[in-house]
């Protein structure tokens, strides 16, 4: 098993799109810049920390604001991880707290690491995968919204729906990235057009790139911080 979820793992970090790519490893045990995930959603001390260190483009937003770029970067990993595997192996990883590490890099996460080389059986159904996707989305990020509600940092209601558009940002760019940009907008329809928590409006912009953006339903607040402008997909341009 280790064989295979390794070169799965080293075909999804190969993978670019957008001049980006997914910062993804097998990683036993935390350090340096990785830590548990767990220890993200279940005390208070690593997401105050993470806050304190995230900065701005030429100073340092209000909490409000960071508490939405570091939740959004959070979710925007788990996203790019679970759909990258579900379109390049049609299989998923553990993605539970306890085999997750994240790297985090002026406060943000910037990678993601798999502790086991775990992976859900061959031949299951699609749908099947989907909703199993769809659970551990939910149960990754309901704990971390939780906590920037209770801190009065940002409302749980608004943070869902970020976290949505982010995981539809993060299939998109999984489809580009791997080749499967049909199969990524099926992906996206059905993971977050079924009713729960994630479920959002499902619209899409082409840039002037010419690249299929998803059109978001929030707003990532990067214009109100200094230097900030509004994005392409922003909802408040409708």
């Amino acid at each position: 098993m280790e064989e295979v979820i390794d070169a799965q793992i080293g075909r999804i970090a190969a993978a670019e799109a957008d001049g980006m790519r997914l910062l993804v490893e097998r990683r036993a045990n935390p350090g340096g810049a990785w830590l548990p995930v767990s220890e993200l959603l279940e005390g208070d001390a690593m997401p105050a920390v993470l806050l304190s260190r995230v900065r701005g483009i030429t100073e340092v937003p209000a909490d409000h604001i960071r508490a939405e770029w570091l939740f959004e970067s959070y979710a925007r990993l788990l996203g790019e991880l679970g759909a990258s595997f579900l379109l390049s192996a049609g299989r998923l990883p553990d993605l539970t707290p306890g085999n997750l590490l994240m790297a985090s890099r002026n406060g943000l996460i910037a990678g993601v690491a798999l502790r086991s080389a775990s992976l859900s059986p061959s031949g299951l159904e699609r749908s099947e995968l989907v909703d199993s996707l769809r659970t551990s989305l939910v149960e990754l990020i309901g704990p971390f919204a939780g906590w920037l509600d209770r801190h009065d940092l940002r409302p749980e209601k608004t943070l869902w729906k970020s976290a949505a558009d982010r995981i539809a940002e993060a299939t998109l760019w999984a489809g580009r990235a791997h080749g499967k940009g049909e199969a990524a907008s099926d992906l996206l329809a059905d993971l977050l057009g079924a009713p729960g928590p994630l479920s959002i409006p499902l619209e899409t912009d082409v840039d002037p790139r010419g690249v299929e953006r998803h059109r978001r339903v929030t707003c990532c607040l990067a214009y109100r911080a200094a230097g900030g402008s509004l994005c392409f997909a922003c909802p408040i341009k409708k």
